[in-house]
């Protein structure tokens, strides 16, 4: 009974302090409550993985302020673009050489293939063949090569980048009362690391590589002897990146519609609690949401600044992919009319290959896009 007294007995103190003792609260608060919660966060990573990565003109802890503060100017939109500029315009450049040897090649194989025709020797013509075929082979693998290394480091890149920006923007979301759905984006974002990380770069690329020398050894010989299994590789590496999509959205989506519930029902009962308390209630209602406002202003400045960074670590690889694949099936295409269908089939399926690269790269940096704005957005309101 003494217990219950005594709550009584601060529950009435509370409402009398409440009414002789009101607390303003104003809207232009907002910007020392944003510089404090930015003040507690940490981007030393996250510059530091960005320094090391070669992007010096970018800084994370730059770029969440200047969101917080403007938005996105224009600066970033030129140093975007000039980046593009500058790696389409040194693909072209490499690749252009690249495609007149291919070629020149091909016009040489046509003139010897004649020739060999006139002495009515089909031995000659398949030894032209042969050395031709070898020459080009052996050109083609070098720039596979560096097409299967700038991939397989762009997504290593982004992997690590999604490792240190994961915490931070967990931390982000804790300070807006999001702590249902900071854990389950952080479940849900290593299980995407470890997607991408086993399934993709262990797995997918092996195939894929596999996948091009089929496609080269197939075409040595007059009859397609490998068509069914290359086929086949094609499949399974364009199923497992659709499946991949697939599990990460669902995954996605089911944490967004029970994380961000869990926190306003929580929130809704702290709001109701306090609004009981005559005079204080209001204060503290008007100061918990200014809190609330400023620390989701912070999480979707963090989140915004994740995809931004994300963008501009994967788009100049990606667009170098893409080049490169488009230059294979420029060549495919020249060469068809001039030289013999093995070597314009085998071009088409670098061609292939290449595309596969380009489609499991863009996949990789959808999966962490999403994961991203989709919490983000889930969690971005106040009720």
């Amino acid at each position: 009974m003494r217990k219950v007294r005594w709550q009584w007995k601060i529950i009435l103190f509370l409402m009398f302090a409440g009414l002789f003792c009101p607390v303003k609260v104003h809207a232009e608060e907002t910007g020392s409550y944003l510089s404090e919660l930015s003040d507690e966060m940490d981007y030393g990573k996250l510059d530091t993985f960005l320094e090391n990565y070669g992007v010096e003109q970018v800084s994370f802890s730059g770029l969440v302020e200047e969101l917080m503060q403007d938005g996105v100017s224009t600066a970033w939109g030129e140093h975007v673009f000039s980046a593009i500029k500058t790696s389409l315009v040194g693909e072209i450049a490499a690749n252009r050489k690249m495609l007149l040897e291919i070629v020149l090649l091909a016009f040489c194989f046509s003139v010897l293939k004649n020739f060999a025709g006139a002495f009515h020797a089909s031995y000659i013509s398949e030894l032209c063949f042969l050395l031709v075929y070898c020459v080009m082979a052996v050109m083609l693998l070098q720039t596979f090569l560096l097409f299967q290394e700038v991939v397989s480091k762009s997504l290593e890149s982004c992997v690590e980048f999604m490792k240190v920006m994961v915490p931070t923007f967990c931390l982000s979301m804790m300070f807006a009362s999001n702590v249902s759905s900071a854990a389950g984006f952080y479940q849900t974002a290593f299980l995407v690391i470890y997607l991408v990380e086993w399934l993709f770069l262990n797995l997918l690329m092996p195939l894929i590589h596999i996948y091009v020398l089929l496609e080269m050894f197939g075409h040595f010989v007059p009859e397609e002897r490998f068509s069914n299994l290359t086929e086949l590789f094609s499949e399974v590496i364009n199923w497992g990146i659709k499946i991949a999509g697939v599990l990460v959205l669902g995954l996605n989506v089911v944490q967004n519609l029970i994380g961000p519930a869990k926190d306003r029902m929580g929130h809704g009962i702290f709001a109701k609690t306090a609004s009981v308390i005559p005079g204080l209630g209001n204060a503290v209602g008007s100061v918990t949401e200014l809190l609330l406002g400023a620390g989701i202003v912070m999480k979707n400045c963090v989140g915004t600044a994740g995809l931004v960074v994300l963008v501009l670590i994967s788009l100049v690889p990606l667009l170098k992919a893409l080049c490169l694949a488009f230059f294979y099936k420029l060549a495919a295409a020249v060469t068809e009319p001039v030289s013999d269908k093995r070597i314009s089939g085998c071009l088409k399926g670098l061609a292939n290959g290449g595309m596969l690269y380009v489609k499991l790269l863009g996949y990789s940096v959808l999966l962490f896009f999403v994961t991203i704005a989709l919490t983000a957005a889930a969690s971005g309101f106040i009720y």
